[in-house]
């Protein structure tokens, strides 16, 4: 059941940036279906509800926030190498034009820092942005299991050894830094970085199994 991402929350977001009834009924549509691809274990739409429920409780009441929210994930290839960009430029042709520029390249924008190629620009809305994203590292161990199973589902193509060597540099390069850059979300660090340190240490080889 969803709670936060709804028809009834994506329609008074759009009233609030005028957004007429008929293309956010439109645009709703779209994002529900592109969510809801067979392949999307964990990047469908429960993610983008838990985000919106994360928004709501830090109190930040934020219109560009929470378009980026809606769509920064639109667009998901497993193996893509430019969902960010993608989700972005889906923005830009559903919405963006029909908003101030200020807004729209605002909402690029938080979109864009999600890509967690990118380097962090240190910004307070990207941040903001970026903690919610990740907030599920720091979730109680059975949620963070979920998490952890629901994204191997969705590289299942990828065989198991490449899948632990580059899922092993995901987790080391996020616990060479902190994870959580704004008040509201640093008390998830130590949750975080025990989840992703188990998780790590699931990965390696067993010694005892590889004499």
């Amino acid at each position: 059941m969803m709670n936060f991402a709804t028809a009834a929350r994506f329609q008074e977001l759009c009233h609030r940036v005028e957004i007429s009834d008929p293309i956010a009924t439109t645009v709703f549509a779209e994002l529900v279906r592109h969510y809801g691809e067979e392949h999307r274990t964990y990047h469908n739409l429960t993610h983008i509800d838990r985000m919106l429920g994360w928004l709501d409780s830090v109190g930040e009441n934020l219109d560009v926030i929470e378009l980026a929210i809606w769509f920064h994930d639109v667009i998901y290839d497993p193996l893509g190498t430019d969902n960010e960009e993608k989700s972005a430029a889906f923005f830009r042709d559903r919405l963006g034009r029909a908003i101030p520029s200020s807004l729209a390249d605002a909402v690029e924008r938080l979109i864009l820092a999600t890509d967690l190629k990118r380097v962090r620009s240190g910004r307070e809305d990207e941040n903001l942005m970026i903690d919610i994203d990740l907030s599920i590292l720091g979730s109680s161990p059975g949620d963070y299991a979920a998490y952890r199973d629901a994204i191997r589902s969705e590289y299942a193509v990828v065989p198991e050894e490449t899948f632990r060597t580059g899922r092993g540099a995901i987790l080391r390069h996020f616990l060479s830094q902190p994870i959580y850059h704004t008040q509201s979300f640093q008390r998830l660090e130590p949750q975080a970085r025990g989840n992703m340190q188990q998780e790590l240490a699931s990965l390696e080889p067993d010694d005892d199994q590889h004499p």
